[in-house]
């Protein structure tokens, strides 16, 4: 399996908003962003290695699900570009623009029943020794 071919910044953003708005639509989605440093081979160069373009990635969480229940990997999204060291300060301003823009309607999780219900264990697990 190839890898998809990477697009530029602007279709990138775009592809992003739009895996974001599907992930958050659904009740239970998974959005993955990475970034790892664009190693060739072949590069021996000097400035190359001191500051290597960036690879950029987004894909949903589709794959894991369905690879679970032995279906084929017909919903995965996986949108990638290439950010050279000169235009890092542009892209991530508007990436994180993005990504804000995406968790908007993230839900909070909730701590409180956690919190409870670890209590309630404590008090139960042990009685009281009188005096």
């Amino acid at each position: 399996m190839g890898e998809p071919p990477r697009l530029t910044h602007e279709e990138f953003f775009k592809s992003l908003t739009t895996l974001l708005a599907t992930a958050t639509a659904k009740e239970k989605s998974t959005v993955y962003l990475t970034q790892k440093p664009l190693l060739h081979p072949s590069a021996s160069t000097e400035s190359n290695s001191e500051n290597p373009p960036l690879l950029i990635r987004a894909t949903n969480g589709d794959s894991k699900d369905q690879r679970k229940k032995g279906a084929k990997r017909d919903g995965r999204i996986k949108v990638s570009t290439v950010v050279m060291p000169d235009e890092l300060q542009s892209f991530f301003e508007k990436y994180a623009e993005v990504a804000k823009g995406g968790m908007g309607s993230l839900k909070k999780r909730d701590r409180k029943a956690r919190k409870k219900a670890k209590k309630r264990g404590k008090e139960g697990g042990g009685g009281k020794v009188g005096v």
